[in-house]
């Protein structure tokens, strides 16, 4: 593998982004880590190459919402003669609530983040890829992307874009040695929800969820064999079915509950 190979993962430093780089790195691969925790960059650039001294990890603090933020990091890749071969979009952000009962801006960061910034990002390096003839693309969606739901408008439908995209992408770029694959996990177990220890312990052994070392495993696992959609969890399945037959009069219920 060329010295300057990398794979570049937005959201690195925590969570499923740091199983990301973790798994990336375990195949062999140059790690960037690219997040707006600048303390949390270097932490995890740290435990990365205490593990792996052998690869280059860098990490990069950047805003990914800002306007020309895919800009940015590929020009910083350019200059630094950064070969990417694979590019992770993981970068993202979650809040629960009535869309119109929440700042305009705060839906706006939302969509770039979600939207904006890994479309960018896919076109820029995507076409640096084309052009070796050969990449991977991973962008991390959600099963929420397969749902219209109260509470979570706007993530629920950038995460469905992002879904659409990423199946078109990858029609587009197959036949030209890129594989592009969307990463659509259910619940995951980190710090987003708040969970008391033991609850998490319980969700874990039911399957209901995941670790985000089981996510990236599959998800870069599924990537490499090709695959345009990824729903790490078997039950995951049943809840993306389940969704499809959930009338609208119950959605409505809960509506009246929570909005």
């Amino acid at each position: 593998m060329n010295r300057n190979t990398y794979a570049i993962i937005t959201g690195g430093s925590s969570g499923i982004g740091s199983a990301y780089a973790e798994e990336w790195a375990r195949r062999g691969y140059n790690i960037l880590i690219v997040s707006n925790r600048e303390d949390l960059n270097a932490e995890e650039q740290k435990r990365l190459q205490g593990l792996y001294p052998d690869l280059t990890i860098r990490s990069k603090y950047q805003d990914l919402a800002k306007t020309a933020a895919a800009q940015e990091l590929y020009d910083y890749c350019m200059a630094e003669n950064l070969e990417v071969e694979v590019l992770v979009n993981n970068a993202g952000m979650f809040y629960f609530g009535a869309v119109v009962e929440k700042p305009a801006a705060l839906s706006q960061t939302m969509t770039a983040l979600h939207c904006d910034t890994p479309v960018a990002l896919c076109v820029l390096f995507g076409s640096e890829m084309k052009r070796r003839g050969k990449g991977v693309i991973i962008n991390a969606s959600s099963i929420t992307a397969f749902m219209s739901f109260p509470t979570i408008a706007v993530y629920q439908a950038s995460k469905a874009f992002l879904l659409r995209f990423s199946k078109g992408l990858s029609y587009e770029l197959s036949h030209h040695g890129v594989k592009v694959c969307c990463v659509c996990p259910g619940a995951v177990d980190t710090d987003l929800y708040n969970l008391p220890v033991t609850t998490r312990k319980i969700l874990r052994k039911t399957g209901i969820m995941l670790s985000p070392r089981q996510v990236a495993r599959r998800g870069v696992r599924a990537a490499l064999r090709g695959r345009k959609v990824k729903i790490p969890g078997a039950i995951n399945w049943f809840f993306v079915f389940i969704c499809f037959l959930v009338p609208g009069f119950l959605i409505d219920l809960v509506k009246k509950k929570f909005v």
